[in-house]
């Protein structure tokens, strides 16, 4: 029986943390190699922030909640850090600090972990890794259109078949509702991030908002779809008006980018974090609770570093986004190496080893002394294709498929394991 002792706590975890086996840590490090080298081919240039900093620094521009959730800690001095809970305060300091005198626009990305102190769920762990992008100093529909479709790019490369783009537009909401004091702004966005239509109709009332403006903010969370649910907002002219010819023309950039069937408009998509100022975005797939990434265009918030500059981007849970890829596609099959070969001391047989290593093929030594059946028993409990035995003092092999052995040279069986899958 199990005690409460201390071996037993020494097997523990603290709640909202996780081991990665090799399988799930082989494919993670995949996801994260496939968006490095996506993130580069658009021509991104990885940025690497310090996990911790000065809790008033990482908390610049974020809401209450995010705010809220960061996990705090004192140094020696007394001061107070925090572990980051979000990549994009950081990037808005260092484009703002050091690399304000680059030229623009800069194209930044990142991959690493953050730290939320929230409450454990499928999907939602208080340590994990975000991946992202952030385009500075474009203040473009162009700009805006580039994030997005990288971001369906970004799902897509991680294998993630069945989602969906939400795009809002809270530059329009801002118009609508920037006369009202916070209670009430917070309570419209409430119940139109609710859907709730009842709710809204009472708030509004509550709040004396009338006339079209009313009209229009009581219709948010029906305006959902393609081009046609902006043309309310373009007849009501003015700042909501721009906004909505803004949010149009991004849409049609994503139609030539071939990412507009991913995409569907929706006004009534007005959460997020404090700091965005237009477009915002999440990606949404069947059977999660949570976003898989969420974005937005974020104007204000180098501005409050230095050098004021337009921003959009975005960020993608990895590890929400495995485990969407797994549900739709099946788990992935580990990285099974293609050759299992007998151990010796034979230089010959280990140098052939490392050769085909460096010809990007995955070799398995055995270190366990087995003889050749074993070794085949091995390798066939391990989904391991072939196997190799030397002979003659590490001058010639046996190639095996677990039916028939056969002689091969060292050229030859590099040329047989080309017609390999990798």
């Amino acid at each position: 029986m199990e005690t409460n002792g201390p071996s037993c706590m020494r097997r523990r975890l603290p709640h909202g943390v996780q081991d990665l086996f090799p399988e799930e840590a082989a494919r993670r490090r995949r996801a994260e190699a496939a968006l490095r080298d996506l993130f580069g081919r658009w021509a991104y240039e990885e940025l690497i922030p310090p996990t911790f900093e000065y809790a008033e620094t990482l908390a610049v521009g974020e809401g209450p909640d995010l705010a809220q959730a960061m996990y705090r800690f004192f140094d020696r001095e007394g001061q107070t850090l925090a572990l980051r809970a979000d990549f994009t305060t950081q990037v808005a300091r260092m484009a703002a600090g050091k690399m304000s005198g680059r030229p623009l626009p800069l194209r930044l990305c990142y991959i690493g972990s953050v730290f939320r102190y929230e409450e454990p769920q499928v999907g939602r762990q208080r340590e994990f890794t975000q991946a992202g992008v952030e385009l500075v100093g474009a203040h473009t529909p162009a700009a805006d259109a580039e994030v997005v479709a990288l971001a369906v790019a970004a799902l897509e490369g991680v294998g993630v078949r069945d989602f969906q783009i939400s795009l809002g537009q809270l530059a329009l909401f801002r118009a609508l509702t920037d006369a009202l004091p916070p209670a009430d702004l917070a309570a419209v966005r409430q119940a139109i991030d609710q859907r709730n239509v009842a709710r809204l109709a009472a708030v509004l009332d509550a709040a004396g908002v009338a006339d079209r403006r009313r009209a229009l903010l009581a219709h948010l969370p029906d305006l959902v779809g393609g081009p046609e649910v902006l043309q309310e907002a373009r007849a009501y002219g003015g700042t909501v008006g721009e906004a909505a010819k803004w949010l149009l023309q991004v849409y049609r950039l994503l139609e030539a980018y071939g990412a507009g069937r991913r995409v569907i408009l929706d006004l009534g998509e007005v959460r997020g974090t404090d700091y965005y100022t237009g477009i915002t975005f999440r990606g949404v797939a069947p059977g999660l609770g949570w976003p898989v990434l969420s974005g937005g265009r974020y104007d204000g918030l180098i501005g409050q570093f230095g050098k004021p500059l337009a921003a959009v981007g975005f960020g993608l849970g990895i590890e929400r986004a495995l485990l969407v890829q797994e549900r739709q596609a099946g788990r992935a099959a580990a990285a099974v190496p293609h050759l299992a070969v007998r151990g010796c001391d034979h230089v010959t047989c280990l140098a052939l080893a490392q050769r085909l290593r460096e010809e990007g093929y995955r070799v398995e030594v055995d270190v366990l002394g087995l003889d050749e059946a074993e070794l085949r028993a091995h390798a066939g409990r391990r989904g391991i294709g072939h196997t190799l035995s030397c002979r003659d003092g590490g001058t010639s092999w046996l190639l095996s498929d677990g039916r028939e052995q056969r002689p091969v040279s060292p050229e030859a069986l590099l040329e047989e394991m080309r017609t390999w899958n990798r």
